[in-house]
């Protein structure tokens, strides 16, 4: 199992930006794009969920975050939802497919979860064998995974349209949610001022929480605090919010990483959400992330037709 990252595109390319890369499988299996020097989530956010998928174009199976917006209604990146496969085969368009499962344990238990050294060259059998174990373990609820309808268009770079939903097949068990903050909030909080780079936000997920010195990969949730550093850059342009990623007492306690994909982005201390986990500069996950607004109408708009 690998993270999912954002599809490099030739424009990132040209703003000397690497897309994060996703390891090889790793001894522990399943983690999203990442929290990097944070703590544990201690339960803070109960509606922040594991996401574990299968996209048979790879074919190979991915993790990111999500967070929940309803009994049925998960957020997550565009990238996290495309391309996920229908019962094991290629979803046409890369849009609809259920071969996605979410989980809101704080700590995923996947002993037992099918390892692929026991199904040399057998994509199917191990494709059967992971379905089946996650279609029975009653942690994890199955779901249909929408992309944003403009995702995957990489010559619109900086909008990407890197959001996405899922549907779930059943109500999750949990009475908290995670809400979209107002349109425009983000530009009133950080567009301009003196303190426009002061505005904290926190990240909760399930991704990688170190990469140097030492690694650390845990299937845990996690959270950090990072810092508003720019809307209105190259790499921003009003789509994406660029967060630091520098542990300090100014930037926040760190920030997100491999398998973090598609989490949520709060004003800190609530569960307003103003952007999805989407792409970072380096595979450090140091310097600098960047994640794409959901206080932008054109997220919005698409967002709330799944909660209605």
């Amino acid at each position: 199992m690998r993270y999912r990252p954002l599809l490099c595109s030739a424009a990132a390319v040209a703003f000397a930006l690497a897309c994060a890369e996703s390891p090889t499988e790793t001894s522990n299996a399943g983690h999203p794009n990442f929290i990097t020097y944070g703590t544990t989530d201690a339960n803070e956010h109960p509606y922040v969920g594991f996401l574990l998928f299968f996209d048979p174009t790879e074919p190979d199976w991915f993790s990111c975050t999500g967070t929940l917006l309803s009994k049925t209604a998960v957020l997550t990146a565009g990238h996290c939802a495309f391309n996920v496969g229908t019962n094991g085969a290629i979803t046409p368009g890369g849009s609809g497919g259920n071969d996605m499962w979410v989980s809101f344990e704080s700590a995923p238990d996947l002993t037992g979860f099918p390892r692929r050294t026991d199904f040399p060259n057998d994509e199917a059998g191990l494709y059967a064998a992971r379905s089946a174990w996650l279609n029975a373990n009653p942690a994890f609820i199955r779901g249909t995974s929408i992309p944003h309808p403009s995702y995957a268009n990489p010559i619109d770079f900086p909008a990407t349209h890197d959001v996405g939903m899922i549907t779930l097949d059943a109500p999750a068990s949990l009475g908290q949610f995670g809400v979209l903050a107002p349109v425009g909030t983000l530009d009133l909080l950080a567009g301009a001022g003196k303190d426009h780079n002061k505005v904290i936000v926190e990240t909760a997920g399930y991704g990688t929480q170190s990469i140097t010195p030492n690694s650390i990969d845990l299937i845990e949730r996690w959270k950090a605090t990072s810092a508003v550093q720019n809307l209105r850059n190259a790499l921003t342009d009003g789509w994406n919010v660029q967060l630091s990623d520098n542990p300090s007492p100014a930037n926040g306690q760190g920030g997100s990483c491999f398998g973090d994909s598609g989490g949520g982005v709060f004003l800190n201390n609530t569960n307003m959400i103003v952007a999805v986990v989407s792409f970072g500069k380096n595979k450090n996950c140091k310097g600098g992330s960047y994640s794409f607004r959901t206080d932008i109408t054109n997220s919005q708009d698409f967002i709330l037709g799944f909660l209605q």
